[in-house]
């Protein structure tokens, strides 16, 4: 049981993509992304993580999308998602609120899980080009499981200048019961023609301390 909780940990320190948190998508316009991340240490097998993301604007207050994360027979989860402004979401600094129902992998069965969350955003300029940076407080309940798992993500890059931009994530779970689960992921980021290619090692500490290399395309639509 506690190996199991412990190899969901892996699965639930993941993020959204770094547009999330408290961006809405734009009216009829829509985003993707998918990649994969390997990551392993001396001692254990690598893991080979995958994730698809899609987003929406359905309405110009409201922003429908789907996230996916699978590790490799571990741990996955299927999620359906709203996000809604609040307050004014054309001010600098923006808030949202988000919430999710879909379902989770646990022991090679499927159960319902449900998350709510939420985020706080804001641009910046810089002599570099311009940037982002933003932060996200989510809760979230799997069913299967004794306990929920609270979670904080912190994020910034630069959105426009130099060909190779910079990219940083702090990722960090607690489930009652376990160890506080955390990853740290440095990055870069390049356009290749109509999209977006982001490059990261990620550093992360859960049950043990583990090493990946982290690949991902976005694409605007």
């Amino acid at each position: 049981m506690r190996f199991a909780i412990a190899a969901l940990l892996v699965c639930v320190v993941c993020a959204p993509q770094v547009q999330a948190g408290a961006w809405l998508r734009e009216h009829k316009k829509a985003f993707l992304s998918f990649g994969s991340t390997i990551r392993g240490n001396k001692t254990t097998l690598p893991d080979y993580e995958t994730k698809f993301y899609a987003e929406y604007g359905l309405l110009p207050r409201i922003t429908l999308g789907f996230d996916l994360n699978d590790v490799r027979a571990k741990s996955a989860h299927a999620l359906l998602f709203a996000r809604f402004p609040i307050g004014n979401a054309d001010n600098r600094t923006r808030y949202a609120v988000e919430l999710g129902l879909g379902k989770h992998r646990y022991q090679m069965q499927w159960a319902p899980m449900y998350k709510a969350a939420l985020a706080a955003g804001r641009g910046f300029e810089s002599r570099w080009g311009n940037g982002w940076m933003g932060a996200e407080f989510a809760y979230e309940v799997r069913s299967a499981l004794p306990n929920p798992t609270i979670k904080l993500d912190l994020v910034a890059g630069l959105s426009s200048g130099p060909r190779i931009r910079p990219l940083i994530k702090l990722e960090t779970a607690y489930m009652a019961g376990q160890p506080f689960g955390w990853a740290l992921t440095p990055g870069i980021m390049f356009d290749v023609k109509e999209s977006t290619w982001v490059l990261g090692i990620e550093g992360r500490s859960t049950t043990q301390k583990t090493i990946g290399i982290t690949f991902n395309i976005w694409r605007n639509f």
